[in-house]
């Protein structure tokens, strides 16, 4: 139990998150903007104590203009050939220009489900439901799928799960290098700490972005038996 609460919980703050993404070729230069690939996807293999236990997929798409961004983060971990932990979290971003203008999302978590919609509702102002609950939000939040670089130069984020606020305190580690899709990359690290609020756990993650603004890398530490959950770049 308290293994599935840790990976849950770094996971929703650190979040991991939605359906397998649909990729454009070479976006232009009008929606693709730092952190976005040219040729439209970013995928990542997850791995626990050097066994894989899932995927987790960002893909961009260029449509009327704007940018589209789709999440798939899909795990599962196993002991004794018994699941302890199955998390699916699908969502869809869509930007216009550096405002996210709408986003949904939905998440199983051992059992647990999450269904995320907003859309703008006023000047700079995101209606957000979730579940039963809804609230306003700012339209400047940087979402918890971390493929924005610019989101490590503010403190509060959109966590992608919950569609709440989430405070973080962002640290910079200096420059690495790191392996990202079979080859030896510049890359600064970041340390993200803070509170889930919804669940009052620890938030504790490292993200790797390149010298392009790419995310290359992302891993945390499992609370309970200090495991290390890491994601490395396929492609």
């Amino acid at each position: 139990m308290r293994l599935r609460t840790s990976i849950a919980t770094t996971l929703i703050a650190a979040t991991m998150a939605v359906a397998a993404p649909s990729t454009t070729a070479n976006l232009g230069p009008a929606t693709a903007g730092a952190g976005v690939p040219q040729h439209g996807k970013i995928e990542f293999a997850v791995f626990r104590k050097g066994t894989q236990i899932g995927t987790h997929k960002i893909g961009f798409q260029a449509k009327g203009g704007r940018l589209q961004v789709e999440v798939d983060a899909d795990l599962k971990v196993q002991m004794l050939f018994v699941t302890v932990y199955r998390y699916r979290h699908e969502a869809t971003e869509h930007w216009a220009g550096d405002r996210m203008v709408a986003f949904e999302s939905a998440t199983k978590q051992n059992g647990k489900q999450w269904v995320v919609d907003a859309h703008v509702a006023g000047e700079d102002k995101l209606l957000v439901k979730t579940n039963d609950q809804q609230r306003m939000l700012p339209d400047t939040l940087p979402p918890t799928s971390y493929w924005k670089p610019d989101m490590m130069a503010t403190s509060r984020w959109f966590n992608t799960q919950y569609g709440s606020p989430i405070d973080v305190n962002i640290a910079p580690m200096g420059i690495e290098q790191v392996e990202s899709v079979g080859a030896t990359v510049t890359a600064h690290r970041y340390k993200v700490t803070g509170v889930v609020a919804e669940t009052g756990k620890p938030i504790d993650l490292d993200l790797w972005y390149g010298e392009n603004g790419e995310l290359v890398k992302m891993q945390f530490i499992a609370v309970a038996d200090g495991s290390l959950i890491d994601f490395s770049r396929t492609s």
